[in-house]
């Protein structure tokens, strides 16, 4: 009875490590390398300074030294007005464009960028201190974050929530 168990699981050994070289024998390595993300070098310090917008004086041109950057200041002047340069055609998050009375849209917004996170190579987080006076689902107050992925060359914002500190 003990030699027959003893049979059994010296054999069951021998199939399960014969399984285990098999499968490791025939799948490709995993390399896991320590490098960043492609978008690393388009990631750079910034000047830490306030912008500030408001809905009667938007201009259609960013004045800010960054793609990503400008990005976050599109999404900030079709907040103020959805009806502003072809926010209407952007992929921007679609309840930036909700027009109700009860939503309290800003007419002014503020923003200063707090850190750039890379995700991905297809995903960036900007954290930035913003204020402004409406309430906007929550949106434009404190910590607001943009996630910004690649779009034809350029950088545009996917989603925006808040979050507290």
């Amino acid at each position: 009875m003990f030699r027959k168990i003893l049979v059994s699981f010296v054999f069951m050994v021998l199939i399960l490590s014969a399984l285990y070289v098999w499968k490791t024998k025939t799948s490709a390595p995993i390399h896991m390398a320590d490098k960043k993300p492609a978008i690393g070098h388009t990631v750079k310090a910034y000047d830490n300074s306030v912008h500030t917008y408001t809905k009667d004086n938007l201009k259609t041109t960013c004045d800010l030294d960054s793609p990503m950057a400008c990005a976050v200041e599109y999404a900030i002047k079709c907040t103020l007005n959805p009806d502003f340069s072809d926010c209407h055609d952007s992929k921007l998050p679609k309840f930036i464009f909700m027009s109700d009375e009860l939503l309290q849209r800003p007419t002014e917004m503020s923003f200063e960028i707090a850190k750039i996170k890379p995700i991905n190579d297809d995903l960036v987080e900007i954290h930035t201190d913003s204020t402004c006076n409406g309430n906007w689902f929550g949106l434009c107050q404190g910590r607001v974050i943009y996630v910004l992925v690649p779009s034809n060359g350029a950088w545009r914002v996917k989603d925006i929530y808040a979050i507290e500190l």
